[in-house]
């Protein structure tokens, strides 16, 4: 990646200590050792030590500086697609959608520069606005601009190149008009915009109401007195971030350009949209009403943002502990004395507060003065895997004089989130230690210093400090016999280690349409995959859907702020307005029991200044979640590697302890790369491969995996070849990356997250679905090995290892069975073992060295329980080296025996596919694709298991369940794989 950074603070030392992670995103390497210092002069005071601190930092890049050369920008060989407009919305501009609770609609959105009008003029009724398009809101500027048919959709093909950068560059006005229904009289009202990029003046009536900045916010006015009976006029100039930046659009010469730039300044924002390796420039830079805007009614008293803390006093979690904290504000200008109810589940509380006038009081609620708050047997929010997420209704109201003035709405989860984590003391000692921060917010004590000065180097790596006086807090339990896991962080959840396997979501929609239905198929997915954590990437996907979704299907979420890579991004200039946002998100979010871990930067401390700020903010509005500076680096792996390297050094080499991110190519199904660019664009390798991410330079530069995949198996002829050696690729990668997590569990590894796991647009890179939902064998091999239960042979010394994700586990008996690609038994052997819940036992280990000499052998490994039913399979194809692969080339085909039929499960279809290899030689990679009389592909499905490797002889039965809504007449199940002769499979 071609180094445009510039020089901030001139120490050539400190320089050298912090080189880029963004740009190498390898660990630095080991300091030569210090020559002895020479002997003071007479008569000079003693130098006292100087200890390791956390640098600032010393450069930063302006990304794309100049514009690019036009020889280098990305070229089709089809033309540019016509725009398509969509039907325009219909429905009422006001809609109520609870008691004193309505959503503002009806918007229409106009270009600035064509309106002639100022605010107070556009604001007003009898202003002609029909001209103006029809807007979606929520939505972005650009979101409209492809509904209305201005433009084409940007995610096919090159179309984004249609598409001028003029549209960050200027500000727009919306428009609504709404008529106030007659309940409101006598109400407080309130207009409460909840995502707006970046900055707006909002309007009502002719009158400027305020102004708001930040993409994640909420701006609220009160507009009590100046609503009308009958119609009224919001108007909202939004303007863009400041510094949008210079697009770089990436084609096979101009490589992958530069991540972010300039937009960096205006955090918090999509910073992402300028430009980055996994996102093209987004024109608008997701300038507009992103979020939805509200209008609010109450009475006298009105309900703030509430809070609600669990804790779990018993180790076998048989009571949990709710604490709730409401809010609550006097509207009026006379004393008043307001009633605050809550209620969950069959629990009902209340507790009265006197207020002055205009005065607020925060009204906590807890076990020690109600009862039944103490919760027995309670129903606990778990991690995908260790048991139901299960999330509880709360209705809080505030009443005055016996009439309800307020009514909100939340859900919240019992859990406790405790940690394990290597910390420095006061004697420059690192200690492992279990923290439990809400112990620490009830004692009003803080335990952990993660400031520039409190993050310290170790032999391994950095780690933050114990604040004076901690190591005696009764939040603080020392841990001893885990030297290998230090410094490194480990999550529990209800006092359980937490084996964390997930990925990084750097933006769930790269136009920011992140409606519930929209959303919901990429969380069930990673779900399906066996995951348990996703990572807000510096803040990109902050919405309610977000962590909503994340609760419902046990996701953890490592939750950024929205400041990127230290000595390399520039940093927020405005840290007022940082702060502002991050207080406001920590208070709107912090209910969501998914939220474990708030970072203040990706890959790098935030400057002093901010990243305190960011401290303080999380310890005073949350106090039961760990804030950490950086990403990466501190208590943490360091980032990478993004490209492709050989499996067995995920065993050995890569992203030990708590990685959150790491990489390897994974190409998309031939169904779903036809459908993200024209037929003329799809062989060979182009421009418009490189534009969606095929990148020839940078951290994901494909040149490792495109040798070994010509080396293995040869290289790709057409795309389906290509893609049929891609697939097997991307298979053995990520079940590699997995299984090598396995390996170490609880030794050496306690996380490991992929760069990344769901894409912002049609991509190439990193990835194990789509952006249409279609899933490819990165995604399958992710699932098999984070399976509940997974029988795995580790790299490179064979050893064959059940691994139990679950309960408690005996009388396993574990078998392997190895053969050659003409299927003669090589070895076959068993084991019986008993696995405690959570932990990975050895079985035995494969003499392979032999049989590899003599080619490539079929490694297949299955493990049944005590009552005989198989609870995992496992196939692998090994070789030598990478030549030796060439020997699968000359395998027989496969034609493969099969039924399908399907029945009605509410909203969806279950199908059960049974398959049999009837043939004399294995089956491998066996794709399974739902499809359309049509010939279009039902999406989302959900398989139980895919790319699937049969022996001869041998039987499977899968399930896939996919929604009614998606078929259109009869469907079939098309097959195809590796070496099996393509067919379909009628669904009866």
């Amino acid at each position: 990646m071609t180094d445009r950074s510039i020089r901030i603070f001139g120490t050539t030392a400190l320089a050298s200590l912090l080189a880029s992670t963004a740009v190498a995103q390898t660990p630095p390497p080991a300091p030569l050792p210090a020559p002895l210092p020479a002997p003071l002069p007479a008569g000079y005071a003693e130098r006292d030590p100087v200890r390791s601190e956390w640098p600032v930092q010393v450069r930063q890049s302006l990304g794309q500086v100049t514009p690019q050369d036009p020889a280098t920008l990305p070229r089709s060989r089809a033309p540019l697609s016509k725009p398509v407009a969509k039907p325009v919305p219909q429905g009422p501009a006001l809609a109520q959608r609870s008691p004193g609770l309505w959503t503002v609609a009806g918007w229409r959105l106009a270009e600035a520069p064509t309106v002639q009008a100022d605010g107070a003029a556009v604001s007003r009724a009898g202003y002609d606005a029909k001209s103006w398009y029809v807007a979606t809101v929520p939505g972005t500027v650009l979101t409209t601009l492809v509904d209305r048919g201005v433009y084409p959709d940007p995610a096919f093909g090159l179309n984004n190149m249609a598409i001028p950068e003029r549209l960050a560059r200027q500000d727009y006005w919306y428009r609504t008009e709404i008529d106030i229904p007659a309940e409101t009289a006598g109400k407080h009202l309130e207009l409460n915009f909840k995502g707006v990029n970046y900055a707006a003046e909002i309007w009502l009536n002719g009158t400027r109401l305020g102004t708001m900045k930040g993409a994640f916010i909420r701006g609220r006015f009160d507009v009590t007195g100046k609503l009308a009976p009958g119609r009224n006029v919001i108007a909202v100039k939004v303007s863009p971030p400041p510094h949008p930046g210079l697009a770089h659009e990436e084609s096979m010469t101009a490589g992958v350009g530069e991540n972010g730039g300039m937009q960096m300044l205006d955090g918090p924002t999509f910073v992402a949209t300028e430009g980055w390796d996994w996102i093209p420039s987004i024109r608008d830079r997701n300038t507009g009403l992103w979020q939805g805007v509200d209008l609010i009614a109450t009475g006298p008293a009105a309900l703030g943002d509430a809070q609600v803390v669990t804790t779990l006093p018993n180790a076998d979690n048989s009571v949990a502990n709710v604490e709730i904290t409401v809010p609550v504000r006097n509207l009026t200008d006379q004393p008043t004395t307001t009633t605050v109810t809550a209620k969950f589940d069959d629990v009902t509380v209340s507790k009265s507060v006197a207020l002055a006038p205009h005065a607020s009081a925060d009204v906590t609620m807890a076990p020690a003065e109600f009862p039944a708050l103490a919760v027995r047997n309670p129903k606990l929010w778990w991690p995908n895997g260790y048991g139901a997420p299960a999330l509880h209704d709360l209705t809080l109201t505030s009443a005055v004089a016996g009439a309800v003035s307020d009514t909100k709405a939340l859900r919240f989860g019992m859990r406790q989130v405790t940690y394990e984590i290597s910390l420095m003391d006061k004697t420059d000692t690192l200690r492992r230690v279990g923290i439990d921060l809400s112990k620490a917010r009830a004692l009003h004590t803080q335990i952990v210093d993660g400031t520039h000065q409190g993050i310290r180097q170790t032999e391994n790596g950095w780690a933050a400090s114990l604040v004076p006086g901690a190591e005696t807090s009764p939040a603080v339990t020392p841990i001893a016999g885990d030297a290998g896991l230090a410094p490194y962080l480990l999550i529990k959840v209800n006092g359980v280690r937490i084996a964390a396997r997930g990925g990084n979501i750097g933006m769930d929609d790269f136009m920011k349409r992140t409606e519930r239905e929209r959303l919901l198929p990429f969380f069930r997915l990673h779900q399906d995959a066996n995951l348990n954590i996703i990572r807000n990437w510096v803040g990109q996907n902050t919405e309610e859907n977000f962590y909503d979704l994340a609760d419902e299907h046990g996701l953890m979420i490592l939750n950024d702020f929205w400041e990127s890579t230290q000595d390399y991004n520039l940093e927020a200039q405005d840290v007022p307005l940082f702060t502002a946002n991050a207080e406001d998100v920590v208070k709107r979010f912090r209910n969501h029991p998914s939220i474990v871990v708030w970072f203040g930067r990706n890959e790098g401390v935030p400057q002093p200044i901010l990243n305190e700020a960011l401290q303080d903010i999380v310890n005073r509005d949350d106090g039961t979640r760990l804030y950490m500076g950086s990403s990466n680096r501190v208590n943490l792996q360091n980032s990478g590697p993004y490209n492709w390297r050989p499996e067995s050094t995920y065993f050995t080499e890569h992203a030990k302890g708590f990685s959150v991110e790491l990489g390897t190519p994974s190409f998309p199904t031939l169904e779903a790369w036809t459908r993200a660019m024209p037929k003329a664009d799809l062989w060979p390798i182009g421009d418009t491969w490189a534009y969606h991410d095929w990148h020839q330079t940078g951290n994901g530069a494909v040149k490792t995996y495109m040798d070994a995949l010509a080396t293995r198996y040869g290289a790709g002829t057409s795309l389906p070849d290509f893609e049929r050696k891609a697939q097997m690729m991307e298979y053995d990668s990520y079940r590699a990356i997995f299984e090598g997590f396995n390996a170490g569990l609880w030794t050496t590894n306690t996380a490991r997250m992929l760069w990344m796991t769901q894409p912002a647009w049609p991509s190439s890179a990193w990835q194990i679905f789509s952006s249409d939902y279609d899933t490819h064998a990165a995604f399958y091999g992710t699932k098999k090995a984070s399976e509940p239960v997974h029988v795995q042979m580790n790299l490179p010394d064979h050893k064959v290892v059940l691994v139990n994700n679950g309960p408690a586990l005996t009388g396993a008996v574990v078998h392997a069975k190895v053969t050659s690609l003409d299927n003669r038994v090589l070895i076959e052997q068993r084991a019986t073992l008993s696995a405690g819940a959570g932990l990975v036992v050895d079985a035995f280990t494969l003499d392979l060295a032999p049989l590899l000499a003599q080619g490539m052998v079929l490694v297949s490994l299955d493990v049944t329980d005590a009552a005989g039913k198989i609870v995992s399979q496992n196939v692998y194809w090994q070789g030598a080296d990478d030549a030796a692969y060439r020997g699968m080339t000359q395998m027989a085909k496969v034609r493969l025996t099969s039924s399908a039929t399907s029945r009605r499960d509410g909203d969806e279809i279950a199908t059960t596919l049974d398959l049999t290899n009837p043939g004399s030689v294995a089956a491998l990679a066996t794709k399974l694709t739902v499809m359309n009389a049509d010939g279009t592909q039902v999406l989302p499905a959900y398989f139980t298991d895919n790319y699937v490797s049969l022996l001869p002889g041998a039987k499977r039965r899968i399930e896939i369940r996919y929604p009614a809504s998606a078929i259109k007449g009869s469907t079939t199940v098309a097959l195809r794989g590796w070496n099996v002769t393509p067919t379909a499979v009628k669904v009866r």
